[in-house]
């Protein structure tokens, strides 16, 4: 829309609603000047701000926001929208195109879809869709931290690293919507120039989905401590399993290790040198001792692997696998045979 053509429309009957999406600072001038809007405000639109906020006017109010950025596909980003609404017009200005503003465009060109609304029930509309926008965010979150729970349990190495870089995504995250929550607060309790009742009403329920995303990310920080702490827990686990078997093996080594030194001492007075089996008795007996050893400790759960008192367990499982597989096709044989005289009826 040319913007020498803003004074003719302004004019007319009914209100105004301009949406700019590409814009310099020539612009931004351009439509403050033919709407009255002041220096302060206009340089609000040029800079971007890192917290949304809300500002008075005699006879507008100007609404700063952030919604989610889709031109960075690798990080979660954010961008700034600016809302100016008055009686008779709202002017929004956003870098990027997002999509509450995509909704509001759609739906403001159907017939009866805004119920002769103004600019305020429209700008509310329009809150409501950008924070369902942020729903998804959020749900794939929580989705991720059950992904990430399951792979802390495996002892993936590369839990720690993703659960610091979604960490910090949700501390952006959870900023950005407890700021936005805030500004909604505000505008759904306190009067502002050009918001009615009705906006006000409207704009509560948009405080409302921003405090239900709030509260889930607010939890998010704690459940992300615990999957580190569950998967520190199973990598102490594992290396004290590690240790354990270690000790186990060095434990059985030890007498045996015994058994070799003293019959390898050499001496001319030991009898045992001199026995014809005497090195298949040492045999025998290193035997019987590592098995023994392995058998006390497998007992006393040292060492992994199903214990010897599971074992049975285990056999029993075994062979009612084995039972099912092997009757299966006798079953098969048998109505085979029970569909034979039909066949051979039909023929």
């Amino acid at each position: 829309m040319p913007v020498d053509r803003l004074d003719e429309i302004r004019a007319a009957d009914g209100w105004l609603w301009l949406d700019v999406t590409d814009f310099d600072a020539d612009d931004v001038a351009e439509v403050g000047r033919h709407f009255g809007f002041d220096a302060l405000e206009i340089e609000d639109v040029l800079d971007w701000s890192k917290f949304p906020k809300v500002e008075e006017r005699d006879d507008h109010t100007l609404v700063v926001g952030h919604g989610l950025s889709t031109a960075v596909s690798d990080r979660l980003a954010t961008v700034e929208y600016d809302v100016f609404i008055g009686d008779r017009f709202l002017v929004t200005f956003h870098g990027e195109d997002l999509s509450g503003f995509v909704w509001g465009r759609t739906h403001a060109v159907v017939p009866g879809a805004l119920n002769a609304a103004g600019p305020d029930l429209l700008w509310a509309r329009i809150a409501e869709s950008g924070a369902e926008g942020y729903r998804p965010v959020v749900d794939g979150l929580e989705q991720r931290i059950e992904e990430l729970e399951d792979r802390a349990i495996r002892a993936d190495p590369s839990v720690p690293a993703d659960v610091l870089a979604l960490r910090r995504d949700s501390q952006t995250l959870g900023e950005v919507v407890s700021a936005q929550r805030d500004a909604f607060r505000i505008l759904g309790r306190e009067e502002y120039p050009a918001i009615t009742r009705q906006g006000r009403r409207r704009l509560t329920h948009v405080y409302d989905d921003y405090s239900r995303l709030t509260r889930t990310l607010e939890a998010a920080p704690v459940l992300l401590a615990s999957v580190l702490e569950t998967y520190r827990g199973t990598v102490a686990e594992r290396a004290n399993e590690v240790m354990k078997v270690l000790t186990v093996f060095a434990a059985i080594v030890l007498p045996l290790s015994l058994i070799a030194g003293v019959y390898g001492m050499n001496f001319s007075h030991m009898p045992e040198l001199l026995w014809r089996w005497g090195y298949l008795g040492v045999m025998i007996l290193m035997l019987i001792v590592g098995v023994s050893l392995w058998v006390y400790f497998a007992r006393r759960g040292f060492v992994g692997g199903p214990r010897l008192g599971a074992v049975p367990g285990v056999v029993g499982r075994g062979l009612v696998e084995f039972v099912k597989v092997t009757t299966k096709p006798a079953t098969m044989l048998l109505n085979l045979g029970r569909n034979a005289p039909a066949d051979e009826n039909k023929d």
